[in-house]
Protein backbone atom coordinates (compact mmCIF):
# COMPACT_ATOMS: atom_id res chain seq x y z
CA UNK A 1 0.00 0.00 0.00
CA UNK A 2 1.67 3.18 -1.16
CA UNK A 3 1.45 6.29 1.01
CA UNK A 4 -0.96 9.07 -0.01
CA UNK A 5 -1.14 12.79 0.61
CA UNK A 6 -2.57 12.33 4.09
CA UNK A 7 0.32 10.16 5.29
CA UNK A 8 2.75 11.77 7.72
CA UNK A 9 5.63 9.47 6.80
CA UNK A 10 8.22 10.64 4.32
CA UNK A 11 8.55 8.61 1.11
CA UNK A 12 12.24 8.39 1.99
CA UNK A 13 11.44 6.12 4.93
CA UNK A 14 8.68 4.07 3.35
CA UNK A 15 9.18 0.36 4.05
CA UNK A 16 6.63 -2.14 2.74
CA UNK A 17 7.45 -4.70 5.43
CA UNK A 18 6.33 -2.40 8.22
CA UNK A 19 2.56 -1.84 8.55
CA UNK A 20 1.71 1.74 7.46
CA UNK A 21 0.24 2.66 10.83
CA UNK A 22 3.55 1.78 12.51
CA UNK A 23 5.86 3.76 10.24
CA UNK A 24 5.75 7.00 12.21
CA UNK A 25 7.69 5.44 15.07
CA UNK A 26 10.62 4.78 12.71
CA UNK A 27 10.55 8.09 10.85
CA UNK A 28 13.76 9.35 12.45
CA UNK A 29 15.78 6.36 11.30
CA UNK A 30 15.75 6.60 7.51
CA UNK A 31 19.08 4.83 7.02
CA UNK A 32 17.98 1.95 9.22
CA UNK A 33 14.67 1.56 7.40
CA UNK A 34 16.50 1.60 4.10
CA UNK A 35 18.57 -1.32 5.35
CA UNK A 36 15.40 -3.14 6.47
CA UNK A 37 13.85 -2.61 3.04
CA UNK A 38 16.92 -4.01 1.34
CA UNK A 39 16.91 -7.04 3.64
CA UNK A 40 13.22 -7.60 2.87
CA UNK A 41 13.84 -7.36 -0.86
CA UNK A 42 16.68 -9.86 -0.60
CA UNK A 43 14.41 -12.22 1.33
CA UNK A 44 11.69 -11.86 -1.29
CA UNK A 45 14.11 -12.76 -4.07
CA UNK A 46 15.37 -15.80 -2.17
CA UNK A 47 11.86 -17.05 -1.32
CA UNK A 48 9.88 -16.51 -4.50
CA UNK A 49 11.36 -19.58 -6.16
CA UNK A 50 10.50 -21.86 -3.26
CA UNK A 51 7.41 -24.04 -3.34
CA UNK A 52 5.22 -24.28 -0.27
CA UNK A 53 3.28 -27.29 -1.52
CA UNK A 54 3.75 -30.00 1.09
CA UNK A 55 5.71 -27.66 3.39
CA UNK A 56 4.93 -28.33 7.02
CA UNK A 57 4.68 -25.89 9.91
CA UNK A 58 8.39 -26.15 10.71
CA UNK A 59 9.43 -25.25 7.17
CA UNK A 60 7.07 -22.28 7.04
CA UNK A 61 8.29 -20.98 10.40
CA UNK A 62 11.91 -21.34 9.24
CA UNK A 63 11.23 -19.22 6.16
CA UNK A 64 9.68 -16.44 8.22
CA UNK A 65 12.47 -16.72 10.80
CA UNK A 66 15.03 -16.22 8.01
CA UNK A 67 13.38 -12.85 7.35
CA UNK A 68 13.79 -11.93 11.01
CA UNK A 69 17.44 -13.00 10.92
CA UNK A 70 18.02 -10.91 7.81
CA UNK A 71 16.58 -7.87 9.58
CA UNK A 72 18.95 -8.45 12.50
CA UNK A 73 21.93 -8.70 10.15
CA UNK A 74 20.88 -5.61 8.19
CA UNK A 75 20.63 -3.61 11.42
CA UNK A 76 23.69 -5.11 13.07
CA UNK A 77 24.90 -1.66 14.13
CA UNK A 78 21.54 -0.75 15.62
CA UNK A 79 20.23 -3.62 17.73
CA UNK A 80 17.39 -1.55 19.14
CA UNK A 81 16.04 -0.82 15.66
CA UNK A 82 16.34 -4.48 14.65
CA UNK A 83 14.42 -5.63 17.72
CA UNK A 84 11.76 -2.95 17.26
CA UNK A 85 11.17 -3.93 13.63
CA UNK A 86 11.12 -7.62 14.49
CA UNK A 87 8.65 -6.96 17.31
CA UNK A 88 6.30 -4.92 15.11
CA UNK A 89 6.30 -7.45 12.28
CA UNK A 90 5.87 -10.37 14.69
CA UNK A 91 3.02 -8.66 16.49
CA UNK A 92 1.12 -8.06 13.27
CA UNK A 93 1.75 -11.60 12.07
CA UNK A 94 0.33 -12.89 15.34
CA UNK A 95 -2.73 -10.69 14.97
CA UNK A 96 -3.35 -11.97 11.46
CA UNK A 97 -2.87 -15.57 12.52
CA UNK A 98 -5.31 -15.22 15.43
CA UNK A 99 -7.94 -13.74 13.12
CA UNK A 100 -7.60 -16.79 10.89
CA UNK A 101 -7.73 -19.18 13.85
CA UNK A 102 -10.85 -17.46 15.15
CA UNK A 103 -12.58 -18.27 11.84
CA UNK A 104 -11.84 -21.99 12.06
CA UNK A 105 -14.91 -24.23 12.50
CA UNK A 106 -15.74 -25.68 15.90
CA UNK A 107 -18.48 -28.19 15.11
CA UNK A 108 -16.72 -31.29 16.47
CA UNK A 109 -14.79 -32.05 19.65
CA UNK A 110 -11.57 -32.36 17.64
CA UNK A 111 -12.10 -29.01 15.89
CA UNK A 112 -12.86 -27.26 19.18
CA UNK A 113 -9.62 -28.65 20.63
CA UNK A 114 -7.64 -27.66 17.53
CA UNK A 115 -9.02 -24.12 17.66
CA UNK A 116 -8.21 -23.73 21.36
CA UNK A 117 -4.73 -25.16 20.83
CA UNK A 118 -3.88 -22.90 17.89
CA UNK A 119 -5.20 -19.82 19.68
CA UNK A 120 -2.59 -20.40 22.39
CA UNK A 121 0.11 -21.51 19.94
CA UNK A 122 -0.09 -18.38 17.77
CA UNK A 123 -0.67 -16.05 20.71
CA UNK A 124 2.67 -17.10 22.21
CA UNK A 125 4.58 -17.77 18.99
CA UNK A 126 8.02 -16.13 18.71
CA UNK A 127 8.78 -15.72 15.01
CA UNK A 128 12.39 -14.88 15.80
CA UNK A 129 13.12 -18.19 17.54
CA UNK A 130 13.80 -21.71 16.33
CA UNK A 131 11.08 -23.87 17.87
CA UNK A 132 9.83 -27.43 17.72
CA UNK A 133 6.17 -27.00 16.71
CA UNK A 134 5.04 -30.53 17.46
CA UNK A 135 6.41 -30.38 21.00
CA UNK A 136 4.80 -26.99 21.60
CA UNK A 137 1.45 -28.19 20.25
CA UNK A 138 1.51 -31.34 22.38
CA UNK A 139 2.27 -29.26 25.45
CA UNK A 140 -0.75 -26.98 25.08
CA UNK A 141 -3.46 -29.34 23.83
CA UNK A 142 -6.34 -29.33 26.33
CA UNK A 143 -7.23 -32.58 28.09
CA UNK A 144 -10.91 -31.66 27.88
CA UNK A 145 -12.91 -29.06 25.99
CA UNK A 146 -16.13 -27.32 26.86
CA UNK A 147 -19.02 -27.79 24.48
CA UNK A 148 -21.82 -25.25 24.57
CA UNK A 149 -25.11 -25.21 22.65
CA UNK A 150 -24.22 -21.87 21.05
CA UNK A 151 -20.92 -23.12 19.61
CA UNK A 152 -22.08 -26.61 18.62
CA UNK A 153 -23.93 -27.65 15.49
CA UNK A 154 -25.05 -30.86 13.87
CA UNK A 155 -24.28 -34.19 15.58
CA UNK A 156 -22.32 -32.65 18.46
CA UNK A 157 -25.06 -30.12 19.06
CA UNK A 158 -27.63 -32.87 19.38
CA UNK A 159 -25.42 -34.61 21.94
CA UNK A 160 -25.03 -31.46 24.00
CA UNK A 161 -28.67 -30.47 23.99
CA UNK A 162 -29.41 -27.29 25.92
CA UNK A 163 -26.64 -27.61 28.50
CA UNK A 164 -22.90 -27.05 28.39
CA UNK A 165 -20.76 -30.16 28.72
CA UNK A 166 -17.11 -31.17 28.68
CA UNK A 167 -15.57 -33.85 26.50
CA UNK A 168 -12.27 -35.69 26.50
CA UNK A 169 -9.81 -34.98 23.71
CA UNK A 170 -8.11 -37.58 21.52
CA UNK A 171 -4.65 -36.08 21.81
CA UNK A 172 -2.89 -37.74 18.86
CA UNK A 173 -5.68 -36.85 16.45
CA UNK A 174 -5.69 -33.27 17.64
CA UNK A 175 -1.90 -33.01 17.30
CA UNK A 176 -2.07 -34.05 13.64
CA UNK A 177 -5.00 -31.76 12.88
CA UNK A 178 -3.48 -28.80 14.74
CA UNK A 179 -0.15 -29.13 12.92
CA UNK A 180 -1.95 -29.27 9.58
CA UNK A 181 -4.10 -26.23 10.36
CA UNK A 182 -1.13 -24.27 11.71
CA UNK A 183 0.79 -24.91 8.49
CA UNK A 184 -2.20 -23.63 6.51
CA UNK A 185 -2.30 -20.45 8.60
CA UNK A 186 1.44 -19.93 8.17
CA UNK A 187 1.23 -20.48 4.42
CA UNK A 188 -1.33 -17.68 4.22
CA UNK A 189 0.91 -15.37 6.28
CA UNK A 190 3.88 -16.32 4.11
CA UNK A 191 1.99 -15.60 0.89
CA UNK A 192 1.00 -12.22 2.25
CA UNK A 193 4.61 -11.43 3.07
CA UNK A 194 5.49 -12.28 -0.53
CA UNK A 195 2.82 -9.98 -1.89
CA UNK A 196 3.30 -6.30 -2.86
CA UNK A 197 1.05 -5.23 0.04
CA UNK A 198 1.58 -7.56 3.02
CA UNK A 199 -0.75 -5.70 5.37
CA UNK A 200 -3.56 -4.78 2.98
CA UNK A 201 -7.18 -5.71 3.62
CA UNK A 202 -7.82 -7.59 0.39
Amino acid sequence: MAPNKTDHVSMAVWCTLIPPEELDRFSENEDGLRSVSEAYEDWLVSMRGKSFVGADVGIMLDRIRILMINIGIACAMNRELAEDVQAVVSDHLRRRSLIMVDKLPSDTIEKIAVKETLAIFFRDLKFTRDIFPEEDVKRIIPVKVSITPDSSKGRIGRLVGSKSKTANVEKEQVVKAALLESSNVLKKLYMRLLSPDPWGTY
